[in-house]
């Protein structure tokens, strides 16, 4: 068996690549940078203050079609609240909307016994609680800032304050959820909107009515 003939090449230095002087650099910048335009775009604080703004107009304007009315409480509705058909409608699709979402982001799909019993069960119950803890923080505070300002139809807005709670903490807790069964979702994720929306009603006349 012949042994292997080492390389010769192996043991040579070799020589560093060497930099581009001052001039060559100033040329490639150049060369790459030209006909570059600066570019068009707005800072997070200029956002946050567009949205205000704009948010700010619309509500005035519907404070200005209230009163010119002489209807304040439709001024309240229409600048804050949105209108009472726009809100039922908002009621209805939101959740409806989120079960199709967490249908089409289901990956498998079990017999509902097989779900019901072992491992599956109680990583749903647990994910359920924590989303469900989630979601009462966020809608909770929706109600508490908005507290005292519905004296139209608090329980309808205490129900949509609900639902944004029951998507945000369902979101939250579907990022770090590594289960993509249906049942899961449906149960663990989907369910708890329609509960925490449960909940906003209940509290929306306690906590929204002025």
């Amino acid at each position: 068996m012949s042994m292997p003939k080492p390389d010769p090449l192996a043991d040579l230095p070799w020589p560093k690549p060497e930099a581009p002087g001052e001039a060559v650099s100033a040329k490639i910048c150049g060369a790459c940078t030209k006909n570059l335009c600066a570019q068009r775009g707005l800072s997070a604080v200029s956002r946050l203050a567009l949205c205000l703004a704009v948010s700010g107009v619309v509500a005035s304007f519907g404070y200005w079609f209230g009163l010119r009315h002489h209807r304040s409480e439709l001024g309240l509705r229409r600048g804050l609240l949105g209108s009472r058909g726009l809100r039922v409608a908002l009621a209805v699709l939101l959740p409806v909307l989120f079960l199709g979402y967490l249908s089409y982001a289901a990956w498998s799909y079990v017999p509902f016994e097989q779900f019901s019993h072992g491992a599956r069960a109680s990583h749903a119950l647990s994910c359920g609680l924590i989303a469900l803890g989630f979601g009462a923080i966020v809608g909770g505070s929706v109600l508490l800032v908005w507290r005292g300002t519905d004296p139209v139809t608090p329980r309808l807005s205490g129900t949509l304050a609900g639902f944004v709670g029951g998507v945000g903490g369902a979101l939250a807790v579907g990022i770090g959820c590594p289960s993509h069964e249906a049942w899961h979702l449906w149960t663990a994720h989907g369910l708890i909107v329609l509960a925490l929306g449960l909940m906003g009603f209940a509290a929306g006349r306690r906590l929204l009515s002025p």
